[in-house]
């Protein structure tokens, strides 16, 4: 049963694409008809608590609270379950062997053995030390009353390793917009440059699209946090859809990167909030 709802059973290392950052793409990532399944049944927004008359709100039900979603079907359960546990972080680990050793040699030593570092199911109040705290979120945008986008040109939080989403449009689905994009900073950027010119949603005067990946069913995209992991969600047009999909992640305690501008940047960040402030 695992294997058949992992997300990476027909991925590999030779998927994992390398610039501007690490990340793969599958379609297809599951059988056809166990990704039905969890279509059918994907839980309502009323089970979640979602108030769907809310305006493209984007929420996620947290795998810790998955017993508080009424009736939640069997094979969601099984689903959040298998991608909050060790086999399915041994299984990121090994396809992003190579750039994890590279990117974070002081959590990952090796190119080549499946790196069993302790996980625990994330707990939204408290990361716990020296673990990485997965969640897999039954999550979504309610449907769009006017165009806008559910978020800017962003990276995770530095203490986040993985963020993915797996993709589960309804058939029905006729929406046009919500689709993820990959975006690199500007050549000649330095890390200082971008840790100055950083904030969520990034200005597209310091950034390059590189690769649109539609809102579609059955994918999924999975990357390797850092501070060159831009990515951002197009404009979702007036929709009576809601936009489905499942949110992966894996939180240190600690940091695994900082936001270290340039003392000029640095200087002219200090400026600017003082004149706000």
């Amino acid at each position: 049963m695992a294997h058949n709802l992992s997300l990476l059973q027909r991925a590999s290392r030779i998927d994992v694409v390398e610039c501007p950052f690490p990340y793969l793409i599958i379609e297809n990532a599951l059988p056809k008809e166990t990704c039905e399944a969890l279509i059918r049944t994907y839980p309502s927004l009323k089970s979640q608590g979602i108030d769907e008359s809310l305006d493209n709100v984007r929420w996620s039900t947290h795998a810790e609270d998955i017993d508080t979603v009424a009736e939640l079907s069997p094979i969601w359960k099984s689903f959040i379950e298998f991608h909050v546990s060790q086999e399915f972080f041994d299984q990121v680990t090994e396809i992003f062997a190579v750039p994890l050793a590279r990117m974070y040699g002081s959590f990952f030593t090796s190119n080549d053995s499946i790196f069993r570092k302790p996980v625990v199911v994330r707990d939204n109040h408290r990361l716990a030390p020296g673990r990485f705290s997965l969640d897999a979120q039954i999550s979504g945008n309610t449907p769009a009353k006017s165009p806008g986008a559910p978020r800017g040109i962003h990276i995770d939080a530095p203490n986040a390793l993985y963020g993915g989403l797996f993709y589960l449009r309804d058939e029905a689905d006729d929406s046009e917009g919500g689709d993820l994009q990959i975006w690199k900073w500007r050549d000649g950027y330095s890390h200082g440059k971008k840790s100055g010119e950083y904030r969520e949603g990034v200005d597209e005067k310091h950034v390059e699209l590189i690769q649109t990946i539609k809102y579609k069913a059955n994918t999924l995209v999975l990357f390797i946090n850092s501070l060159d992991s831009l990515h951002s969600v197009t404009v979702r047009k007036p929709t009576v859809h809601t936009r489905k999909f499942l949110n992966l992640l894996a939180d240190t305690d600690q940091p695994l990167f900082k936001l270290i501008p340039s003392p000029h940047l640095r200087m002219r960040n200090i400026i600017r909030r003082r004149l706000i402030t």
